[in-house]
């Protein structure tokens, strides 16, 4: 049920290959620019190329295509700059309103796992907040412009909320608030905001330190985000990219801690097909310790419980709502029919 497009695959696999394997031989192939574009892998690419061979190499015979590789980083570079100072902008308020975010997936990997944060495109902030402080992160948003997109929140059935802040009347920062890293009810109420906090760490975002998860809760959350699609839903190599740079950095104390850690989450199983999957981008022996330690991870019956509860949002959900504390469980329902009501 994972679909990817195959055509695109098929043009930027042996691209990104090479890049992963450090440039050792380019493909005799013309540069799949469209298909890199549309797969949010032009910028890495670009990065890449351009840092390894410079335009004197550039790969392809076409005269154009350097240009328009060097017009790619600049436009991602504009974008980053924009995002570093809205970002730092949220660090420095927060702060002052003491309240504590992480920031995830893609902000994330990009700052600590790419060569530049430019080289991972990414069109919005992912904020993790403590569920017991969302009112508060709400006037904290709103303090600063951001408008709700749905004004519904609803804690139990929900794990996220959408904020814009706009200028000249369009959209200029998107922030998804989360209080649970997914919204995809298999995966609630797994790890806690204070145990995602306990192992995070710092990185420097303008003249602030931004707070991000460890590597191996990168990874976690990489999985489980493409976990979470329903199925048929196409995945980006981008997505797919970051796994497979989050797997191939992984010492054996981290692989020891990604099993304990996935194991808790009930993400063994997540990890372990994505990370497959992403093991084809480039040299899979790469990631052959992670990848040999999850098999070894995972349960026979969580698999099948796995697979079956993402393909069955009925089982999805009576699965979350057998897990909620007694005291919730009507809490549950009065949040499903508010929630149906204001969509």
């Amino acid at each position: 049920d994972i679909e990817i497009n195959q055509e695109r695959w098929a043009t930027l696999q042996p691209w990104v290959a090479a890049m992963l394997a450090g440039g050792l031989a380019l493909p005799e192939l013309d540069f799949p620019l469209e298909h890199a574009e549309q797969e949010c892998v032009l910028p890495w690419l670009a990065y890449c190329l351009q840092k390894e061979w410079g335009q004197s190499k550039a790969p392809s015979s076409t005269p154009e295509l350097t240009p328009k590789l060097r017009d790619s980083l600049r436009r991602w570079n504009l974008m980053h700059l924009n995002c570093e100072a809205e970002l730092e902008r949220l660090v420095h308020s927060a702060t002052e309103h003491d309240l504590r975010f992480l920031a995830f997936k893609g902000h994330s990997v990009a700052r600590t796992l790419y060569p530049h944060p430019a080289c991972r495109p990414t069109s919005d902030f992912d904020l993790l907040i403590d569920p017991a402080r969302v009112s508060v992160a709400q006037a904290w948003l709103e303090s600063l412009g951001y408008s709700p997109l749905q004004n519904f929140v609803g804690t139990l059935w929900l794990g996220a909320q959408s904020w814009v802040i706009e200028t000249d009347g369009k959209p200029n920062f998107h922030v998804d608030l989360h209080w649970d890293y997914t919204n995809r009810m298999y995966f609630r109420h797994r790890l806690t905001f204070e145990q995602i906090w306990a192992t995070s760490r710092e990185t420097p975002c303008g003249d602030a330190m931004l707070r991000v998860p460890c590597r191996v809760d990168d990874l976690i959350f990489a999985c489980v985000h493409l976990a979470a699609f329903d199925p048929g839903f196409p995945i980006r190599l981008n997505w797919l990219l970051d796994i497979y740079l989050l797997m191939a950095t992984l010492d054996e104390a981290q692989t020891s801690l990604l099993t304990e850690r996935a194991h808790m989450a009930h993400a063994t199983e997540a990890c372990l097909v994505f990370g497959q999957l992403a093991g084809q981008l480039g040299d899979p022996a790469a990631l052959e310790p992670v990848i040999q330690a999850l098999q070894a991870a995972v349960q026979p019956k969580r698999m099948k419980a796995y697979n079956l509860t993402l393909r069955r949002r009925s089982l999805d959900l009576s699965s979350y709502w057998l897990r909620l504390p007694i005291k919730e469980k009507a809490a549950f329902f009065g949040d499903l029919f508010r929630w149906i009501r204001a969509r």
